[in-house]
C-alpha cells in the first residue's frame, strides 16, 4: 500500500488567521506553495489557497488590501491521516473538490498532500511501469 505519508509535503507553512491576505500571497509565492495552513495559536483553524486569494482579489478589488486570511479561509477543513492509502486521498479530493488536504496525525497537522504531489506519484509510477521509457 502506498501511503499519504510517503508523498505528502512535510514542510508545513502556516499563517495566523489575522495575517493580511496580501502578506499570505507573498508568503505562498516565496515558498512556491499553493496553500497555507491557517492557525490561531497552535491550532489549525482553516486553510487558504491561491484560488481563495485570487477570488478575493477579483471579487473585492476595493477592499482586498484590507482583508485578512480569516476573511477568506475555508473553515470546514477536510483532513487525512498520514497512514491513509494514497488512493483514499485521490478519492477524497475527487469527492470534495479540494486540491490541498492537511495531513493530521494525533490531532497535529504534520503536512499537506496536494494534487501536485499525487500527479508526481502517478507520473513516477507510470515511468516505472513503462520501464523508464517515455
Amino acid at each position: 500500500m502506498v501511503t499519504v505519508r510517503e508523498f505528502m509535503t512535510n514542510i508545513l507553512v502556516t499563517a495566523d488567521a489575522d495575517t493580511p491576505v496580501v502578506e499570505a500571497a507573498r508568503l505562498m509565492a516565496a515558498e512556491d506553495i499553493g496553500s497555507l495552513i491557517v492557525t490561531s495559536g497552535d491550532e489549525m483553524v482553516g486553510i487558504v489557497t491561491q484560488r481563495d486569494i485570487i477570488e478575493a482579489q477579483l471579487l473585492s478589488p476595493e477592499t482586498y488590501k484590507d482583508l485578512t486570511v480569516r476573511d477568506i479561509m475555508a473553515t470546514q477543513v477536510v483532513s487525512i491521516s498520514p497512514d491513509a492509502d494514497l488512493w483514499h486521498a485521490i478519492s477524497l479530493m475527487d469527492q470534495t473538490g479540494k486540491k490541498h488536504i492537511p495531513v493530521v496525525d494525533n490531532h497535529e497537522t504534520i503536512g499537506v498532500i496536494s494534487a501536485t504531489d499525487i500527479i508526481r506519484v502517478l507520473a513516477t509510477m507510470k515511468l516505472i511501469a513503462d520501464g523508464g521509457k517515455d
